[in-house]
């Protein structure tokens, strides 16, 4: 029974945590447009588990008096909560004109689609690939295409910068999404 209200306990606090952080840190115009690109949940659920278990070993250790059950416990909660931060500190925010960029230990940046200047592909193993989008101004900004709201926020950031600048699909050869082509290549 102690289990299942330290279990309950743990995820109850977790959650007040993320929507107490998610209300703090998520108050720009994209984090409320419901868009987003962002690591799978299983990252976020792993984090979680790492967490919990890390506390039901060191709660072990005192009933076994077994140093590697505090060792462990030790280890594995600072793991989990790396985890969990990095979960909720990445990711693509977007709207309808611009959309903001969040990286872990950096500030969020925002870019208009007009921005983005050309592209560069990366294949990963299992057939996924990473999208380099140069911005103006030298920055970068890395789309995994196996995180979650990749491909559509690709197909409208390229759709919405051919509007704000004007272009038509029907002129621009580079314009392929079919082939993992929405933005101009970058030379070489």
């Amino acid at each position: 029974m102690d289990l299942v209200l330290l279990i309950s306990g743990t995820f109850g606090v977790l959650f007040l945590l993320d929507k107490g952080l998610t209300k703090l840190f998520r108050s720009r115009e994209q984090h409320r447009s419901g868009n987003a690109v962002r690591l799978k949940k299983h990252y976020g659920i792993f984090s979680v588990a790492l967490m919990v278990l890390g506390v039901i070993a060191i709660m072990a250790h005192f009933t076994e008096k077994n140093p590697v059950l505090l060792i462990g416990g030790v280890l594995v909660i600072p793991l989990g909560a790396w985890l969990g931060v990095y979960y909720m500190t990445h990711g693509v925010f977007y709207d309808e004109d611009s959309f903001l960029y969040t990286t872990f230990g950096n500030k969020s940046v925002s870019y208009r689609y007009a921005d983005i200047t050309e592209q560069k592909l990366y294949a990963l193993q299992g057939g996924s690939y990473v999208v380099e989008l140069y911005m103006k101004g030298g920055k970068s900004v890395s789309i995994q295409t196996n995180m979650e709201g990749a491909m559509s926020f690709l197909d409208k950031a390229s759709r919405a910068r051919l509007r704000q600048l004007g272009q038509d699909e029907k002129n621009c050869p580079w314009f392929d999404p079919a082939n993992a082509r929405w933005f101009p290549e970058e030379e070489e």
